[in-house]
């Protein structure tokens, strides 16, 4: 395995503990980069950034943040450039038995070889994501038309803080949970941290009236994903 490889497998085992560590979901996918993948791939810097909004929603929720393996994996990585295990640098390599030619042999004496001529290119089609499933993390990750500061302006915009709690002062965040499909609508809202029955309501109503976001993508094809999105209600 290249030294490249190796190192994009050592990142996904941390990246692996500190989400199981911390309860997030996520499985690591198999690299398909082609070329020397260091962990700084599209899709690697996609599910480094999934953990972290993951990581930061925890924190925002008030719970503990565990960071677990990085020094297992700097022992791994360590590893990877020394002499691999169970060989001796002292042997002296052994040649692998001759065994018996079956097939045709090409010009260049190498059997069942596809020689590339000069301007060939060979090329792989890539996988397609099964556009009916919803992602949690993709290569491009949904985006509110205009980036976050839209976002900001729309929530600041259009939550309407109920009357009946103005006298109460109940203030705080409300986390919720939704769909963003594959044309960029809002499906699937669902309150997961709540704070009032009455700013439950007015967090979903919200999002569920935003407008089109710019849709996630995989592999270059438009699919559904799951977002996490923390509205703060303040009395001004």
């Amino acid at each position: 395995m290249s030294r490249g490889k190796s190192i994009c497998n050592v990142l996904k085992t941390i990246r692996k503990q500190v989400a199981d560590a911390n309860d997030i979901k996520y499985e690591p996918r198999e690299c398909d980069y082609e070329g020397e993948c260091r962990g700084t791939c599209p899709a690697c810097e996609a599910e480094v950034k999934y953990i972290s909004q993951q990581l930061d929603l925890r924190r925002q929720l008030g719970k503990a943040v565990a960071i677990v393996g990085i020094s297992a994996g700097l022992s791994a990585l360590t590893a990877s450039a020394s002499t691999p295990i169970g060989i001796d640098k002292n042997q002296t390599p052994q040649k692998p038995p001759k065994t018996a030619k079956q097939g045709k042999t090409n010009s260049t004496g190498c059997e069942n070889e596809k020689v590339l001529r000069v301007g060939e290119v060979v090329v792989q089609e890539a996988i397609k994501p099964d556009t009916s499933e919803v992602f949690g993390i993709v290569e491009q990750m949904p985006v509110f038309r205009g980036g976050q500061t839209k976002l900001m302006e729309y929530l600041d915009k259009n939550i309407k803080y109920p009357k009946e709690l103005e006298q109460n002062g109940v203030q705080g965040r409300v986390v919720v949970n939704f769909v963003v499909e594959k044309n960029g609508s809002i499906s699937e809202v669902k309150v997961i941290k709540g704070l009032h029955p009455l700013l439950d309501k007015e967090a979903a109503r919200v999002v569920s009236s935003m407008p089109k976001w710019m849709p996630g993508k995989q592999n270059g094809t438009t699919v559904r994903v799951k977002y996490t999105l923390p509205i703060t209600f303040k009395l001004k």
